[in-house]
């Protein structure tokens, strides 16, 4: 197995505030891991000696059994682009390295290309990725997380090269003016066991699809966003 490696290189990511935009969404798939069937879901590179995904009691569970290993469990198609991933998460156990959890978006594993949109528990950080092989562009904002605490992520990448990472009400951006090409999306857990319930991917050439059950339409008020403070790139 890979370790997803060190930064080799830093691209510049441009970090803004703007004013909320609400996209038109087509499609939405959905899994809230309610039975055990995984077929659905594929580990990148796997390696069953330092990692592990399965479904516990409704909810999905991934675990690194070594320190300094990263596993991305990931589905959908590689042609899907510009779409929103949202899940809930939790760090249960850590591994004596620094964990992290989050999501992985455009992901082209065999390419060894991906966003990754992580929080970061022992340095209180979260982090916008760009990752390719081993060239690694990375923007770190301050946020202090709990163990064994659930919290609602949700990651989109916009057609003009905006990323955005939500993590309950607080917003983090960057942009990014060579977006990868579209790729699966999945979840990422490093040095730790985490949990994740209620994953949902939406995007204008995604389907309406997936084992998780369609929850009631709410009406959503447009608000302004307000968006994180945020810290020199590393």
């Amino acid at each position: 197995m890979k370790k997803l490696g060190p930064i080799i290189a830093v691209i510049t990511l441009v970090c803004f505030s703007i004013a909320a935009w609400q996209p038109s969404f087509a499609g939405t798939w959905r899994d809230d891991f309610e039975d055990k069937d995984t077929r659905e879901w594929e580990i990148f590179n796997i390696d069953r000696k330092v990692e592990k995904w399965w479904i516990d009691d409704g909810e999905a569970v991934g675990e690194i059994f070594l320190p300094g290993f990263m596993s991305l469990w990931i589905t959908g198609e590689l042609s899907w682009k510009n779409y929103s991933v949202s899940c809930r998460a939790k760090l249960v156990e850590d591994k004596d390295e620094p964990p992290t959890i989050g999501l992985t978006l455009h992901d082209r594993g065999e390419e060894d290309s991906r966003y990754l949109f992580f929080i970061d528990y022992i340095f209180g950080t979260v982090r916008i990725v760009k990752a390719v092989q081993d060239d690694w562009g990375i923007i770190t904002y301050l946020f202090d997380a709990e163990i064994d605490t659930w919290y609602q992520l949700t990651a989109t990448i916009y057609e003009d090269g905006t990323l955005e990472f939500k993590i309950d009400d607080e917003i983090f951006t960057a942009v990014d003016e060579d977006l990868l090409k579209g790729g699966q999306a999945g979840l990422v857990v490093a040095d730790g066991r985490a949990h994740f319930d209620d994953f949902e991917i939406t995007g204008d050439n995604v389907p309406d699809g997936g084992p998780g059950k369609p929850r009631p339409v709410e009406p959503q008020a447009k608000l302004a966003t307000t968006w994180g403070k945020i810290k020199k790139m590393e």
